[in-house]
């Protein structure tokens, strides 16, 4: 029975384990990282729970005072008889002044301002996602252009390592050869080792959990281009920023509570019901009870929460000044990189690659120097491997861009 019960629980982790296997993913686009990422971030799930809570302070607000009830009896000693006397009291406090409505008000504005912070924090774990996809997209291009140039490189080395064995060529010449395409390899090496590192980062933001160790991502490093204007950029991270509309809860959340300790000054009523069972008779009686303010009417927490809006206030205007200053780096960075692109797509990775052929061509038969061959390759080498940085530097400014007004620039 032992052994049986011992097969049944190694059966079970065993199908549970190739279970969570099998649902791990090994494809991932972008749009399933940011799923991911937004679903299974425990950043983001923390912020979450904290939302939770904070809403939950509404409850509180909304809640009515508990009535009281005491309880009183004397004259418990007494010699005679039924003489003993029992009070009960039962009050119930009515709040002015529009208390339970101005707590209320201020407990939806803490909502309002730890929504913004939730959308927030989702904003910088979707921006970490996108710029580590857009790292693993950079590093694989890199690494294809470098196997790319290890592989006509090492086709050259073998056709002058036989013109080399047969005389054609001095061996000089073949080592200069040889020693040129470790630069290509190194270049392979650096971009297999980046390729990595992007894979962990972009696996640890969207998910550890649920993506393979040896994972692959879809979609190519291409150029899409940016059409809008400064302005409009201030314009959308005014309506959609979560920082700015945090700030505007916090705005509204300082006056709600200036307006609660206004209200707190009310005097509260508590009317109050007396039973009174005094010996043999039976008594009953109504009252009131009514805190004399007359020395503390809430003034120090009234001068307290109109400081603090007056604070809130200027924090909202230091936080407009923040996001169009990230705006303006951002979109400087953007423009240069962009500027970068066009430059070397257009113009000098052709001229390059147009060089390194011509060259090539010409030396396969004699027609070139060796060292203008090796300068052909290189040039092309460093022109190709600036266009795919720059272009994955252009996709790294455009999503600082898109995290600095708040919201998706290209669909």
């Amino acid at each position: 029975m032992d052994r049986f019960i011992f097969f049944i629980i190694c059966v079970v982790f065993f199908t549970a384990t190739v279970g969570n296997a099998q649902d791990r993913v090994t494809t991932l686009s972008l749009e399933e990282a940011i799923a991911l990422a937004t679903r299974e971030n425990f950043t983001l799930r923390a912020a979450q729970f904290d939302y939770q809570a904070t809403r939950a302070n509404e409850i509180t607000a909304g809640l009515i005072p508990n009535p009281a009830l005491s309880y009183m009896a004397e004259q418990l000693g007494e010699p005679e008889k039924n003489k003993d006397q029992h009070t009960f009291i039962l009050g119930q406090v009515i709040e002015t002044g529009g208390k339970r409505g101005r707590r209320l008000d201020s407990a939806r504005a803490a909502t309002r301002v730890a929504g913004h912070t939730v959308a927030g924090i989702q904003q910088q774990i979707v921006f970490q996602t996108k710029k580590a996809y857009s790292d693993v997209l950079t590093s694989k291009a890199a690494l294809d252009l470098a196997d790319q140039n290890v592989k006509s490189l090492g086709e050259i080395e073998q056709i002058q390592r036989l013109r080399a064995n047969k005389g054609d060529i001095s061996e000089l010449e073949l080592l200069r050869i040889q020693v040129q395409q470790f630069a290509f390899q190194r270049d392979a090496a650096d971009a297999r080792q980046s390729l990595q590192a992007a894979k962990i980062a972009l696996r640890a933001v969207s998910g550890p959990d649920r993506i393979a160790d040896d994972y692959d991502v879809t979609g190519k490093l291409d150029f899409r281009d940016f059409t809008f204007s400064r302005l409009d950029l201030y314009n959308l991270a005014r309506a959609n920023r979560p920082d700015i509309r945090a700030a505007e809860a916090g705005r509204e959340r300082a006056q709600a509570d200036n307006n609660l300790a206004r209200a707190n000054a009310w005097w509260d009523i508590t009317p109050q019901l007396e039973y009174r069972k005094d010996g043999k008779f039976d008594s009953y009686g109504v009252g009131v009870s009514v805190p004399l303010r007359v020395f503390d009417r809430n003034q120090g927490e009234i001068a307290r929460t109109l400081a603090d809006a007056r604070r809130v206030d200027a924090t909202y205007q230091a936080t407009i000044i923040q996001a169009q200053s990230e705006i303006d780096t951002a979109f400087g960075a953007m423009l240069t990189e962009r500027q970068k692109v066009t430059l070397l797509s257009g113009t000098y990775v052709p001229k390059a690659q147009q060089a390194r052929q011509t060259v090539e061509f010409a030396y396969r038969r004699g027609g070139a120097s060796l060292l203008d061959f090796l300068d052909a390759q290189r040039s092309y080498r460093e022109t190709s491997l600036d266009y795919v940085r720059s272009l994955g530097n252009y996709w790294t400014a455009l999503y600082q861009l898109e995290l600095a007004v708040g919201g998706s620039l290209i669909k």
